[in-house]
């Protein structure tokens, strides 16, 4: 069966291979699952058992070190010399001179507060206005560069903020788009996320060309990490609990009912009946690690290389408290756990 994708009911497109197939990858069949927006520092901590913090660093240093940035600031001296803008009138008081239609009631209570001088007028100067859609995104792509640099440093200290190259790279970006996002062009632009509207005119309109490394820049910070990053974080054993994992709800889902999308709570993920746990958060759930599937704790050794059966099924069940438990060292361990999690369902 080659690769492919096909259309889940809520618009997402799912992971078509299923374990068996060639070139079946369980980190990308569960990737394709996880419920649609997330929160990428609370969804990639529980999957790879990572502190937020340092989730936090990591998302921060790959923003604000990306080709999209590097391209963003790179270009910002074209940018600035292309903005869009539009026009605007503003009453100007002019003496000798005019410059704008002359608002004639403005101009009469003007005078009468001067001694009658002739030579004042109040008029409706044209002037640029620079606060529009098209810079809003601009400026939102600066100050996303600055507070993912600025995140990506936070909790680093020491040699390694001045010897890291990657550490180097983030606060140089940060402070280039913090200055940048103070150019006197900009700097009365509205602050904020912008809106879908916003970023749909900038894409489309007259100048979209110049302002593509925005958009582009706010589309990595939208999606910050891929697939692939987020696989190489995890470690052998957390890879081993994934495989185990999605190998259960294939079992689950052979009957014809598909569990609904994973969504992150707290340190953990849910689907249906479903719990995953990373040991590395155990600490924070009173000991539980491992997968839950209705009333039993499934999990793999903690040696893969040389699995101990008895002394993995006794710390299994110390964790396992007053649920049954099954430790998952051969395919047959699965079919054992998901009939020992029916048989416990319909008791």
């Amino acid at each position: 069966m080659s690769l492919g994708a096909e259309e889940r009911t809520d618009g997402e497109v799912a992971y078509a291979l299923v374990p068996g197939d060639d070139g079946y990858d369980a980190f990308d069949d569960l990737w394709s699952r996880l419920s649609t927006p997330f929160n990428v520092l609370a969804t990639v901590s529980v999957l790879t058992g990572l502190s937020r913090p340092a989730v936090g660093e990591l998302i921060g240093s790959v923003v604000a070190t990306s080709d999209e940035t590097e391209r963003l600031l790179d270009e910002f001296p074209r940018t600035i010399r292309s903005l869009a803008t539009s026009m605007k009138t503003q009453a100007e008081r002019c003496i000798g001179e005019l410059r704008g239609p002359v608002l004639w009631s403005e101009t009469l209570a003007a005078r009468a507060s001067s001694f009658g001088d002739e030579d004042l007028f109040v008029c409706a100067a044209p002037s640029r206005a620079y606060d529009i859609d098209e810079n809003r995104v601009l400026v939102s792509a600066l100050l996303a560069v600055r507070d993912a640099g600025r995140g990506a440093v936070e909790h680093i200290g020491g040699h390694r903020r001045y010897q890291d190259p990657v550490v180097r790279a983030a606060i140089r970006n940060a402070n280039d788009a913090a200055r940048f996002s103070e150019h006197p062009s900009l700097a009365r632009v509205t602050r904020g996320k912008p809106s879908m509207r916003a970023l749909k005119r900038t894409r489309t309109g007259k100048k979209k060309a110049s302002y593509e490394p925005a958009v582009l820049t706010l589309e990595r910070v939208a999606h910050p990490l891929s697939t692939d990053d987020v696989r190489q974080l995890c470690d052998r054993r957390t890879a081993a609990q994934h495989k185990v994992l999605m190998h259960l709800v294939h079992r689950l889902e052979a009957g014809g009912s598909r569990l609904p999308p994973f969504r992150a709570e707290g340190q953990s993920l849910y689907a249906g009946p479903v719990q995953y746990h990373h040991g590395a958060r155990a600490a924070d759930r009173n000991g539980l690690a491992g997968i839950v599937v209705g009333q039993v704790l499934v999990d793999v050794p903690d040696r893969l290389a040389d699995p101990d059966r008895v002394a993995g099924e006794a710390a299994l069940g110390a964790r396992a408290g007053n649920r049954r438990h099954v430790l998952v060292v051969d395919e047959d361990d699965i079919d054992r756990a998901i009939a020992l999690a029916i048989d416990l369902a319909t008791a």
